[in-house]
């Protein structure tokens, strides 16, 4: 048994994806505002204050409460009789799928998955999928071997 955590690379990128987007919409608002600032004077200063002010709070609570948690919490168990994948913020999930039960195995390895950690493993049964997000790519290999020997073995009997 060997117990799987997502790895923090992903992390990083997300912080940095949520900057940019942050980024972007102080860019177009403030063209936005230069427009609206020649028609309607002291404007600039509501925007600010009613708009992005907001805005910036929710990022800062999702980038240092809501993602490290779930980064955190999340795990995935796989033996050779069943995987489980373990997470949540706030309540805490658990899905248990027998690898006896699971018909194929996507392997979703990103060419730079090696340094952003952009690895997924998708495992399909009759009637569910089990999708596992944000591994390495050594242990988005592992995981698919071992279910994939564990389908093989079964197709031999």
């Amino acid at each position: 048994m060997k117990i799987y955590k997502l790895s923090k690379k992903p992390l990083l990128l997300i912080y940095v994806l949520l900057a940019a987007i942050l980024l972007l919409i102080r860019f177009a608002l403030n063209l936005v505002l230069a427009l609206i600032d020649k028609y309607v004077p002291n404007f600039h200063g509501f925007a600010d204050y009613y708009v992005l002010l907001p805005l910036w709070v929710i990022a800062a609570l999702f980038a240092v409460l809501v993602l490290p948690f779930y980064f955190h919490k999340a795990q995935y168990t796989v033996t050779n009789k069943e995987i489980t994948a373990k997470g949540g913020l706030i309540v805490t999930s658990k899905q248990f799928m027998l690898t006896s039960a699971v018909r194929s195995v996507t392997s979703i390895l990103l060419p730079l998955g090696r340094l952003t950690g952009m690895n997924f493993i998708i495992l399909n049964a009759l009637g569910a999928r089990l999708v596992i997000p944000f591994l390495s790519r050594r242990d988005a290999e592992e995981i698919a071997e071992l279910v994939n020997n564990s389908i093989r073995s079964r197709r031999i009997e």
